[in-house]
């Protein structure tokens, strides 16, 4: 007699045998404790798959997760520094809030930037009249720091390790924010912070 196969215990699992076909195999699986532990495993799956309701993650996500993983390229040897100008991907300010939460120009938001193969992530949150930015840099380099520029002296904070950055609160204005690395800088050209109710 033939051996039972992985396929046909799975066929049997998910109901796409004859009833008579369905009936002999089970015949020959009853006797067989092997048998019978495995097609109890395939029936636990194919009820775990058909319950499941999870949703994939956003390819962004997914991109900037495995950015992340990458180790970080050396630098190439000297030569010109070449700036790059991040482009908005996403507006936390146009998600839907959750149930209760009310909206406005006093509420946290998050901005999400692209550039090539950089991403900056920027977290805007309301501090006494002032905006606190805080954010994270991901890309084939180490990121330095971070300058926040408008018309009075430039603001600078260090990059850390995992690419996180935080910037002392500032008046609400028009911004340009400038990530230095080694062989690259990233412009975001037009930060607008918006006025805050006191």
């Amino acid at each position: 007699m033939a051996k039972v196969t992985s396929e046909q215990l799975i066929d049997l699992a998910e109901g796409r045998l004859s009833a008579q076909a369905a009936e002999a195999l089970l015949q020959r699986i009853v006797g067989d404790p092997i048998l019978t532990s495995d097609l109890a495993t395939f029936e636990k799956l194919i009820r775990l798959m058909r319950s499941d309701t999870s949703v994939d993650a956003p390819e962004h996500v997914i991109a900037r997760a495995v950015r992340l993983m990458r180790k970080p390229r050396p630098a190439p040897g000297p030569g010109l520094l070449r700036r790059l100008v991040a482009l908005l991907h996403s507006d936390g300010m146009g998600q839907p809030l959750a149930y209760g939460l009310r909206s406005g120009a006093d509420s946290a938001r998050t901005l999400s930037y692209e550039a090539e193969d950089w991403d900056i992530a920027l977290q805007l949150t309301p501090w006494a009249g002032r905006w606190h930015l805080r954010g994270q840099v991901l890309g084939p380099e180490i990121a330095s720091d971070v300058t926040l520029e408008a018309g009075a002296a430039p603001l600078v904070a260090p990059v850390n390790e995992l690419g996180e950055f935080a910037l002392p609160p500032v008046e609400p204005g028009c911004y340009r924010l400038l990530v230095r690395a080694e062989t690259r800088e990233i412009l975001v050209e037009s930060l607008e912070l918006e006025p805050l109710t006191t």
